[in-house]
C-alpha cells in the first residue's frame, strides 16, 4: 500500500513540476528556433529537435528513476509484480497530460511552438524509454549514472 501511495504522489508531483522543468530543459532549442513568423522551417524543426532532445533527456532521468524504484520494490521489497502498471502510469501519465494542455495552449496562437512540437517526440521516446530500461536496466545504468540509483 505504501508503494502504491508513493507512485501516486509521485505521478502528481512530476505532473506539475515537470511542466517548469520540461520548459526549462526546452528552451535551447525553443531559442534555436527562431521568432516566429520570421523563422524558416529548417530553423524550426532544427529548435524542436533540440528541445526534444533536452525534454527527452531530462524526462528519461525521472523514467530511469521510477523504473529503479520500481525494480526495487518488486526484487527486494516483495511488493507484488502488479505495480508495473501503476509506474508506466505514473511515467506516462503526467507528460500525457501536458502534452494535451500545450496542444490547448497552441490553438490560441498563431504559430507553432518549438517546444510543443517537441512534446511529442519525448512522449514517443518515453514510452520506448520505459520499456528499454526495465528490461534492459545496463542501458538507464549506462546512460542516467547520475541518477540517484537504489540496490
Amino acid at each position: 500500500m505504501k508503494t502504491l501511495f508513493s507512485a501516486v504522489i509521485m505521478g502528481i508531483i512530476s505532473g506539475y513540476a515537470g511542466v517548469f522543468v520540461l520548459n526549462i530543459a526546452g528552451l535551447p532549442g525553443a531559442l534555436m528556433a527562431g521568432k516566429a513568423g520570421r523563422r524558416s522551417m529548417r530553423q524550426f524543426v532544427f529548435g524542436s529537435a533540440i528541445s526534444a532532445l533536452g525534454q527527452s533527456y531530462v524526462y528519461l532521468a525521472y523514467t530511469a528513476f521510477t523504473v529503479n524504484w520500481t525494480m526495487l520494490a518488486v526484487s527486494k521489497q516483495g511488493v507484488s509484480f502488479f505495480v508495473w502498471p501503476i509506474a508506466f502510469l505514473a511515467v506516462i501519465f503526467p507528460l500525457f497530460l501536458n502534452l494535451i494542455r500545450a496542444r490547448v495552449e497552441a490553438r490560441e496562437m498563431e504559430h507553432a511552438s518549438a517546444q510543443t512540437e517537441a512534446l511529442h517526440i519525448t512522449f514517443l521516446s518515453t514510452l520506448v524509454g520505459f520499456f528499454i530500461f526495465a528490461f534492459v536496466p545496463r542501458v538507464m545504468e549506462f546512460v542516467y549514472n547520475w541518477v540517484p540509483y537504489i540496490e
